[in-house]
């Protein structure tokens, strides 16, 4: 064999493949486009990267004769759970590939650092530990945390710096015990706290958005398990108290993480006065539902805004314990965040959309509404619970 045919080879085997699945619900076939982030990330562990798309419709078959052969993928790519567990629609039903336990015990889910390969309505991506590239898919999977390249971030205070990264360690391997240390005393809780005890293998300091008194810190985390390989964002949420920073929520959840996280800036530019102790914010009064609610149907979650004059926004706060969902980390305690900025004088009603705002996990839901002053100084108003 000439020196071209072993080049050639080498090259082809290089190559970390990836099989993006179409939705089981719509059909169609997914787009082949490779993320240029990605990209980039896979010729640092010198690879190239390769996408191929099929549709639902059809694909345990291919994918079973494939995995019989050791030609599997090295990455799969879906938008719908019932590719892996089956699925029945309107189109037909479709054979999930975990219904072999072969293949099930070889998948390896991937968290977060391979979304771009998802299309706007999200996704799950999943390594075949059997896969000829496997160990090539694991370090890209694994690749270094970054914090997102649009935030504009001020460093950690010092008497903040070590408690964050703590906080957030804790907050993921769900240790209640270390947590308590630092929580705030009205902190929300929904459910028994976590007792999964992951361990995490790497932290990444974001910096914070904030002042002297209240502080939002997004991290990066990563952790592994025998069938997961997660990197997780989180935002924690630090109200200071006597002197101290106290953990106020904290939030995997990934409304908060994107939406939420996208407006803090603009709230943190409204933080313009100096605090003095007698501009605590009136706390806002809870309209609807009811305290206890049960049931799927809600409509509002309303309130009476603060009556007071220095307020620049309210948060939203809803805190719930996460349903096992097949391929998921469960999480209680979580925080779904959402801010509505004042203007002008108090209306004398808000609200927010129990359609935009809930997902159904079969638990105890917990929500309240906060009321932040021009100083960052935080006032709390009752909570309410209901079922989901």
């Amino acid at each position: 064999m000439g020196l071209a045919g072993v080049v050639a080879i080498y090259f082809k085997e290089r190559v970390i493949t990836v099989w993006k699945v179409g939705d089981p619900s719509e059909g169609g076939t997914p787009d082949t486009t490779i993320p240029l982030d990605l990209e980039r990330s896979a010729e640092q562990v010198d690879h190239k990267l390769r996408i191929e798309a099929f549709p639902a419709r059809g694909f345990a078959e291919t994918f079973f004769v494939a995995f019989k052969k050791n030609q599997e993928p090295d990455i799969l790519a879906i938008n719908n759970i019932g590719v892996i567990e089956g699925i029945r629609t309107s189109l037909c039903t479709f054979t999930g590939i975990a219904s072999s336990e072969t293949v099930r015990q070889k998948l390896v889910r991937i968290s977060q650092s391979l979304r771009a390969l998802e299309g706007p309505e999200g996704g799950w991506e999943f390594l075949l530990s059997t896969s000829k590239n496997y160990d090539a898919a694991k370090k890209l999977a694994l690749r270094t945390l970054e914090c997102d390249a649009n935030w504009r971030l001020a460093s950690l205070p010092p008497d903040l710096k070590g408690t964050a990264t703590f906080v957030a360690r804790a907050y993921v391997k769900g240790d209640a015990a270390s947590l308590k240390t630092f929580d705030d005393a009205d902190r929300l809780y929904a459910g028994v706290p976590d007792q999964n005890q992951l361990q995490v293998s790497e932290t990444k300091e974001c910096g914070y958005w904030g002042n002297d008194h209240i502080a939002f810190v997004p991290m990066v985390l990563s952790f592994k398990s025998p069938q997961t390989l997660r990197r997780i964002a989180v935002l924690l949420v630090f109200r200071k108290q006597d002197n101290r920073w106290q953990l106020l929520t904290a939030c995997t959840d990934p409304l908060s993480n994107r939406d939420f996280v996208n407006g803090i800036p603009r709230l943190v530019s409204l933080l313009q006065n100096a605090w003095a102790p007698d501009r605590k914010p009136v706390p806002v009064k809870l309209l609807a539902p009811a305290d206890g609610t049960a049931g799927q149907t809600f409509g509002d979650f309303s309130w009476q805004p603060s009556a007071s004059a220095n307020v620049v926004a309210e948060i939203v706060e809803f805190a719930y314990t996460s349903a096992p969902i097949p391929w998921e980390m469960p999480s209680n305690n979580n925080g779904r965040l959402f801010i509505r900025f004042r203007s002008g004088n108090s209306p004398v009603k808000e609200q927010i959309s129990a359609s935009d705002v809930l997902m159904e996990t079969g638990s105890l839901w917990q929500w309240r509404v906060w009321s932040i002053s021009d100083a960052g100084d935080v006032s709390i108003s009752e909570s309410r619970s209901f079922s989901n």
